[in-house]
């Protein structure tokens, strides 16, 4: 990403000693990148869009050994009446966790970008009750070793009534709002279908 795009900002979240994370870091410092690490309770708005990292709680100073996936950014972006959450590789641990201390409405997402890409370890039933979204995006590449999305998580959205799109399915997925309606679109052909019933 930072070598084929300019990016202006890099957000962090726990710093951990793997080699991966330090050449990052150093690429970032050579193409003039900030780096920002960014825990829960952190926010701020980006031309009336209001973000909020809910998670990790660890502070940045605790370094780890390795990277892990409940240390992953958790973000809620929220623009007029509309929100999308993007949970990272977060697992049921962190989930749980989020659960216990964020307010209610903190959680609340009409969009959610399911964890973990679909991981049956991700996107736990408590947690997709109290985020109650209405279409879920699960990022995951076709044939892919893991076997994401896994038949658990499927169960899980469908039981809610949650419509679900996939990049193995779908292609490229982009989600357009305008603080009151609901745009979806995909590369591989739902854009007629979801704007004849555009969300509002």
């Amino acid at each position: 990403m930072l070598e084929n795009f300019r990016v202006g900002q890099l957000w962090l979240s726990r710093e951990t000693q793997t080699p991966a994370l330090a050449q990052l870091k150093k690429l970032a410092a050579e193409k003039h990148v900030f780096v920002e690490h960014e825990l829960r309770g952190q926010s701020f708005d980006w031309d009336g869009v209001n973000v909020e990292f809910l998670w990790p709680q660890i502070a940045p100073a605790e370094v780890a050994p390795a990277a892990k996936n409940n240390d992953s950014l958790v973000m809620r972006l929220k623009f007029g009446e509309r929100s999308v959450m993007l949970p990272g590789d977060a697992e049921k641990q962190a989930e749980y966790a989020m659960l216990g201390e964020d307010d209610p409405e903190e959680l609340h997402a009409d969009v959610l970008k399911v964890g973990h890409h679909g991981s049956k370890n991700s996107t736990m039933p408590e947690f997709l009750e109290r985020v109650g979204p209405r279409v879920a995006i699960i990022s995951a590449g076709e044939g892919n070793p893991d076997g994401h999305p896994a038949a658990e998580l499927l169960e899980r959205l469908k039981e809610r009534g949650v419509r679900v799109l996939r990049t193995d399915e779908e292609g490229e997925i982009s989600v357009v709002t305008d603080g009151h309606g609901i745009w979806v679109r995909c590369f591989a052909g739902c854009a007629e279908k979801d704007n004849a019933g555009a969300q509002r």
